[in-house]
């Protein structure tokens, strides 16, 4: 399976979105709680969309350095 330059930045591109929703809830999860001392990532409208979006941002950062090592590997080869 040979990888074009822009699968691989449509997949970086979408790796880096997934990470940035999921700081996006991370920090209104923390953010949403002021002025008070309050952490609201407990909650289930913040812990159930952390909970998805990390397994998937997790899946994907596996998936990149899974793709790394293996673009390394055949473009090494050909050398």
């Amino acid at each position: 399976m040979e990888l074009t330059e822009k699968r691989m930045h449509s997949f970086l591109f979408a790796v880096q979105g997934v990470g940035v929703v999921f700081a996006a809830v991370l920090l209104a999860a923390y953010v949403g709680g002021l002025p008070t001392t309050n952490v609201l990532h407990n909650e289930p409208a913040f812990r159930i969309p952390l909970a998805v979006i990390g397994v998937a941002l997790l899946i994907l950062v596996l998936a990149a350095v899974i793709l790394s090592l293996y673009s390394r590997r055949t473009r090494n080869a050909g050398v």
